[in-house]
């Protein structure tokens, strides 16, 4: 996903954005091998895009008017097809139609078949029209469909005997009757965009074209390969005309867009000229009276990148994302600008520490610069740091290789790229952002436990807990105390896994059916 809608908000403005990426060193290969030590409150450089230019594509108008598709299909078996018909009343749905008829006997069953990339896919049931003398199906017919799907579509028809047969495949796109678009396509992208550009819809449809070739070279590098199939990108030019596909009438404020493997498609909003939520004491924002159209559409370059990268996640690494730091950061170092994010960080350690990389750390929550988004740029951060001193972007590659090929985690993936322990490797990366190293207590607070013996129990044992109190409320650490989303019940055997003291309090963890976690001795065995 990308971010609701800077969508980078920390920047210091998109035009300072362009000029720093315009005068930044060329991308080369990262030295291999280097131990890094400070940096002196130097940034390292970040990925420029490849010198492409005038990239071919085309560009049509589409939609804006009613109308219906035909197709036929060759008899075959005894089953004689007539003409198949295609409508469209987006946002509530498309309408299929089939003249058909059996040499044998009557027909019973017809089904309409829509297949996706990757060959998922939906199906919907034929009623038979006896007015009009054909069979009817209808899909999404509650909204909630997004513009410009394309699908591949056929029929399944079964007649009293049993005898049943499939019709060719024909691809299909679910039109918009009434709003024009524009439409350009090119090698890697098609794209769909309205009601805005209108003056020299050539231009973006130039750069859309030549930003996604330049980056699908970086994604070939640093992935192995390119998207199977040509993704499709639309661009509703507000929130409400967004929401609109729900087919409600009710606007939803937030919507932000979203993006669909299944699909093969990115649906995204128009960055407006409103302060993103909660993000108004964001030292980073871009003041809504800077906002310029030009700027705004500015950001579709990127954010299209973006997701391209997510599509590419789950077609090469087959979903294995793990943290949102790895997935979200990934996708913003392989975008056309993936913004300032070891000045923020750099930023951040004057004022807050960082958590650490092996924990999944929520993107929602605002930092002590009053901005949100942190994984993003810890991930891209990383990466880069990664690239940069272990072997460039084919470091990435190998990465991908060993967590898809050997179904490693990032964590040990970097460790057999690295040869160093991950805590170790991410101490460097802190270091070099002028943050202080953590250590193994900072991951397992258990560690910071002093030895404790009790008379009743040992590490091993299996006890029962007492009656009272009758639900015992377990903790993920023993310090500081962040609750489980599950308790234990009164009178019933736990395991004793691990046992300390801090301060004078005894913490035990135990295995209760299963579920682990911290509680107090008193909790354990009762008041004493």
């Amino acid at each position: 996903m990308t971010r609701n809608t800077s969508y980078r908000v920390w920047l210091a403005g998109w035009l300072l954005v362009l000029v720093m990426l315009a005068t930044v060193l060329t991308w080369l290969a990262f030295p291999a091998g280097a131990a890094p030590g400070l940096q002196a409150g130097e940034n390292l450089p970040t990925p420029t895009l490849y010198p492409v230019q005038n990239t071919p594509y085309t560009l049509t108008v589409v939609g804006g008017k009613e109308e219906t598709y035909t197709f036929s299909h060759q008899n075959q078996d005894g089953f004689v097809f007539g003409q198949t018909t295609v409508t469209s009343e987006y946002p509530l749905g498309m309408t299929f139609t089939l003249e058909v008829s059996s040499e044998s006997s009557a027909i019973e069953e017809v089904i309409l078949f829509v297949r996706f990339v990757h060959d998922s896919g939906t199906r919907a049931q034929a009623k038979w029209d006896a007015e009009r003398g054909v069979w009817v199906a209808r899909l999404w017919e509650a909204g909630g469909q997004p513009a410009w799907t394309h699908f591949d579509f056929h029929w399944r028809v079964r007649d009293a005997t049993g005898a049943f047969v499939d019709t060719e495949k024909y691809p299909m796109d679910y039109w918009d009757p009434d709003h024009q678009w524009y439409r350009s396509e090119s090698e890697h992208l098609v794209l769909y965009w309205r009601d805005f550009g209108t003056d020299n819809p050539n231009a973006i449809a130039q750069k859309m074209a030549d930003t996604i070739a330049a980056l699908d070279k970086r994604r070939v590098e640093g992935f192995g390969a390119s998207l199977s199939y040509k993704p499709i990108a639309v661009i509703y030019p507000d929130r409400e005309s967004l929401s609109a596909m729900y087919g409600s009438g009710v606007s939803n404020t937030r919507a932000a867009g979203f993006t669909s493997s299944d699909l093969g498609i990115s649906v995204q909003v128009l960055r407006g000229t409103e302060i993103p939520p909660n993000q108004e004491n964001c030292v980073w924002v871009t003041p809504p009276e800077e906002w310029t159209m030009e700027r705004r559409i500015n950001t579709i370059y990127a954010v299209t990148g973006h997701e391209l990268v997510h599509l590419t996640q789950y077609e090469v690494m087959g979903g294995m994302m793990g943290y949102t730091w790895f997935s979200e950061g990934q996708a913003e170092w392989f975008t056309s600008e993936p913004g300032l994010y070891d000045r923020r960080l750099r930023h951040l350690a004057t004022l807050q520490d960082l958590p650490t990389l092996q924990i999944d750390y929520g993107w929602q929550l605002n930092q002590a610069d009053g901005c949100y988004g942190l994984p993003y740029d810890m991930g891209a951060s990383f990466l880069n740091f990664l690239m940069h001193h272990y072997g460039g972007i084919d470091f990435h590659l190998q990465l991908v290789k060993k967590m898809r090929g050997e179904g490693k985690s990032v964590f040990k993936a970097v460790e057999d790229l690295t040869g160093k322990p991950f805590l170790e490797v991410e101490n460097e990366w802190r270091t070099y952002l002028g943050f202080r190293p953590l250590t193994p207590a900072d991951l397992d607070p258990a560690l910071a436990l002093e030895p404790y013996e009790d008379a009743l129990f040992a590490v091993g044992d299996t006890i029962t807990l007492p009656a009272m109190p009758p639900i015992v409320q377990m903790f993920k650490s023993p310090v500081p105390r962040a609750a489980l989303s599950g308790s234990c019940f009164a009178n019933t055997p736990v395991k004793v896994l691990r046992m300390g003291q801090k301060d004078g309090v005894v913490y035990i963890e135990i295995d209760c059916m299963g579920m682990v976690g911290w509680v107090s001795r008193e909790a354990l065995v009762g008041p004493q």
